[in-house]
């Protein structure tokens, strides 16, 4: 076991900050970790939490309290296993530290098991604290004793255990198999069309179903003949148990939840010993031809102007890098279903239509939401797609390059920036543009909101690199480690979030409670985001340089 565990740690400091990068900056760490709680764990948690606990209370009417609570987990498992496929994909087969583990004295289960563990670890943070906000508003709502908070402890720890069994064993089953897949460019393409298809199945699915409001919710959440949870339940038996262990005097269903766990583990583990060692060897091999068609290539090259040749590099790297375009460049695409998800989730008690009715008749108030609401999407979508807050990051160990190539560190600056905002701005304005035709809002006021938006988008674009440039991950092993090790995105989020937030709800509350006109609000907003551009842009001149220049790998 002190094998294990050692390697488990060691699995999990090569996605985490190395000890050097996090003692750089001790108390930029420490604060940004507030701001993070405070800015998106908290308000998620609570949000999620409050939603379990309105229909629970209603549902317990109707004799289906846990219903909620067990439809939400079950969603949660859904999402774990879409997403964890390419996690799986990655750490099983694609690390860095394939070629060193698999010449020691070590049993495949070994390896898969410490893996599989660190992956468990790393990824379900976010996961962990949605599971327990369900389980709290369920508690709370149900009344339930005291020793059902121990359970939602440990089911919080363990609920995503199936799923990514399920990950790990249908991983290793392609991967011994089939021939096609020897590279994680194919992976990152397949679990990326994956995510997409989901995502527009729910959509679709919903808007076919005309909408959910409150009481159609809670009735078919209620039904027991409700197809959707019948389904996942036989997907995913161990949720079941789980949730109806907290009733009352049913240990027999936590030990079901606990045996149903054990049996996936140890069934993953049996193919583990006897494929891994075969399938991970194939992958080796595979990495060779790669190098030597790239050797192919190199006579291609072309002499071009430095910042032109530039630019094109940051491009062809974000759209030719399966897990930058996954995860960089896909939330651009994918983010206007969420908003119609939203719309059509409200049903007949729509409160989108209220809100459009306001714009087509002049409300000041609800143009002033709108070009708020812009503003806010603006600064989400820009900090989420991680373009900016990952710029520095992405060179990785070819980092020296900024150093010794003929532009200084503001022009490859300002060039990240620049691919931040076309690739953020561009879609923010089409969408923009596309929403105030539908709402008839008036040209005048279109072309005012897509210049909030442009300038929310270049605010956050120069923000991220600067908080990027405090303490980059230089060291990681994947593409996909890059991103999910850098805790500067996760930070950059939050503050983004957090910042804008104090900004839009203080200029509604200002139009709220004073005599303060609408327009008065609006240009003060567009003043007010002026300065923040100006501030990330001098942030980035005279800190952000300065960042790299003291930086050395």
């Amino acid at each position: 076991m002190s094998i294990f565990f050692k390697l488990v740690k060691a699995l999990i400091a090569s996605v985490e900050p190395t000890k050097q990068e996090k003692r750089v900056n001790k108390i930029f760490y420490r604060v940004m970790g507030v701001i993070a709680v405070f800015g998106i764990m908290l308000p998620m948690a609570f949000l999620v939490g409050v939603i379990i606990y309105v229909l629970t209370t209603q549902l317990l009417k109707l004799g289906s309290g846990q219903n909620a609570a067990e439809l939400f987990l079950q969603i949660v498992n859904v999402f774990s296993f879409v997403f964890g496929l390419n996690v799986i994909f990655s750490v099983f087969y694609f690390s860095g530290d394939i070629e060193n583990l698999l010449p020691l004295p070590l049993k495949p289960y070994q390896i898969i098991g410490s893996k599989f563990t660190a992956a468990l670890i790393s990824e379900s943070i976010m996961e962990f604290i949605i599971i327990i906000a369900v389980f709290a508003g369920y508690i709370i709502a149900a009344e339930l004793p005291f020793y059902t908070w121990l359970i939602a402890v440990f089911g919080m720890l363990t609920l995503p255990v199936v799923p990514l069994a399920y990950c790990s064993v249908i991983c290793m089953l392609i991967m011994l198999i089939t021939g096609f897949i020897r590279n994680k460019d194919t992976v990152n393409k397949i679990t990326g069309f994956l995510v997409f298809a989901v995502i527009l199945g729910i959509a679709l699915l919903v808007s076919r179903i005309g909408g959910l409001d409150t009481d159609h919710l809670v009735t078919a959440i209620s039904d027991p003949n409700n197809l959707l949870l019948s389904i996942l339940n036989v997907v995913f038996p161990h949720v079941h148990f789980l949730v109806n262990s907290m009733i009352c005097n049913t240990a027999v269903n936590l030990l079901y939840y606990i045996g149903i766990n054990g049996l996936a583990v140890a069934v993953f583990m049996v193919i583990a010993q006897a494929v891994y060692f075969d399938t991970a060897a194939g992958v080796s091999k595979s990495a060779v031809a790669r190098r030597k068609s790239l050797e192919k290539s190199v006579s291609k090259v072309r002499t071009r102007r430095p910042s032109v040749t530039y630019l094109k590099k940051e491009f062809r790297l974000l759209f030719r890098t399966p897990a930058y375009f996954m995860n960089c460049i896909l939330i651009n695409l994918i983010w206007p279903l969420f908003l119609y998800l939203i719309y059509v989730l409200q049903g007949k008690t729509n409160f989108l239509d209220a809100f459009i009715y306001g714009i087509h008749h002049g409300s000041e108030e609800h143009v002033l939401l709108y070009i708020l609401g812009v503003s806010a999407l603006s600064v989400l979508v820009t900090a989420a797609n991680s373009i900016a807050s990952s710029a520095l990051t992405r060179e990785g160990s070819h980092f020296a390059f900024m150093k010794y190539i003929p532009l200084s560190y503001m022009a490859q600056i300002n060039i990240k920036a620049l691919v931040s905002i076309i690739i953020s701005g561009v879609g923010m304005i089409l969408y923009v543009i596309a929403a105030s035709l539908y709402l008839q809002i008036g040209i005048k006021l279109m072309i005012f909101c897509c210049i909030v938006s442009l300038l929310s988008v270049t605010f956050t674009s120069y923000f991220g690199i600067f908080m990027d440039s405090v303490n980059p991950k230089l060291v990681w092993d994947s593409e996909l480690n890059a991103l999910r090790g850098n805790y500067n995105i996760f930070f950059n989020m939050a503050a983004a979030i957090l910042l804008e937030g104090l900004t839009c709800t203080g200029a509604y509350l200002l139009f709220r409670f004073t005599e303060i006109g609408s327009l008065i609000i609006i240009l003060g907003l567009l003043v007010f985001l002026m300065l923040l551009t100006a501030g990330s842009y001098l942030l980035c001149r005279f800190k952000a340089t300065e960042n790299i220049d003291k930086l050395s790998i």
